[in-house]
C-alpha cells in the first residue's frame, strides 16, 4: 500500500467529493420550521336584559337595523395569506412565510366586526353581518382599511375610512386610527389587531345609532 503523504491526501480528497452529493441530498430533506395559522378572535357576545330593550311582557321585541359589512378593502401587501410585520411607521415591512392567516383576511375582519357592532347595538335590536348577495339590508357598511399591521412587543396600527350607506348613498363617514402595543410572539400581535376591531366596530355602530336615530329618509 502507498502510504505516501500525497496519496494519502488525494484519497481524502476523493472521499469527500464523494460526499458532497450525499452531504446535499441531505440538505434538501432537511424539515422546513412548521407553519403557524392564526384567526381573529371575535369580541364575547353581548347578552342586553329585556328590560333595556324596553319590550312590554307578551310583546314580540323590536327589530332594529339589519346592517350588512360589504368587503373589506385592503391595501395591496396586506392582501396575500402571509402575515406582515411592520415596525412602527418603518417603510421596511417583512412578510412572515411561517405566520399566515387561517382564513382570508378581509373576511376575518368583516367577522369580527359584524360581532362588535352587533354587541354595541344591541339596545335597539341592531343585527350586523358581512354582505352576501340577496340578503335584505337596511344599511351597509364600507370599510377601507390604509394599514393594518404592526410587530410583536411593538405598536400595532389599524386605520380605516368608513361610510354608512343607504341605496348606495353615503349618510355618515368617518377616519378611524388607532393603536395599541402587542405583547412577545405573534399571537400577541394577532390578539392586538383583534381588538383593535372591536374599536373600529364600536364607532361604527355609533355611526349607524346616529342614522337610526336621527331619522334617515329610508331608516
Amino acid at each position: 500500500m502507498n502510504h505516501h503523504p500525497a496519496a494519502r491526501l488525494t484519497h481524502a480528497a476523493t472521499l469527500i467529493l464523494a460526499a458532497l452529493p450525499l452531504l446535499a441530498l441531505a440538505a434538501c430533506f432537511r424539515p422546513s420550521p412548521p407553519v403557524h395559522f392564526y384567526v381573529l378572535a371575535e369580541p364575547p357576545v353581548r347578552a342586553v336584559p329585556a328590560d333595556v330593550m324596553g319590550n312590554p311582557p307578551g310583546v314580540s321585541p323590536r327589530v332594529g337595523p339589519r346592517v350588512g359589512i360589504l368587503p373589506i378593502t385592503l391595501p395591496g401587501y396586506l392582501q396575500r395569506p402571509q402575515m406582515v410585520v411592520r415596525q412602527g411607521d418603518s417603510v421596511d415591512i417583512r412578510r412572515e412565510d411561517y405566520h399566515r392567516w387561517g382564513e382570508e383576511l378581509g373576511t376575518g375582519m368583516a367577522r369580527v366586526l359584524s360581532v362588535s357592532m352587533t354587541n354595541n347595538l344591541a339596545d335597539i335590536q341592531g343585527v350586523v353581518m358581512p354582505l352576501r348577495i340577496g340578503a335584505p339590508v337596511d344599511l351597509r357598511v364600507q370599510v377601507e382599511a390604509r394599514r393594518f399591521e404592526g410587530s410583536p412587543e411593538g405598536e400595532v396600527y389599524l386605520e380605516a375610512l368608513w361610510s354608512v350607506q343607504k341605496e348606495g348613498q353615503a349618510l355618515r363617514e368617518g377616519h378611524f386610527l388607532s393603536h395599541r402595543r402587542a405583547g412577545p410572539g405573534m399571537a400577541s400581535l394577532v390578539e392586538t389587531q383583534s381588538a383593535l376591531l372591536e374599536e373600529l366596530g364600536a364607532e361604527l355602530a355609533a355611526g349607524v345609532r346616529a342614522v337610526t336615530v336621527s331619522g334617515e329618509p329610508g331608516v
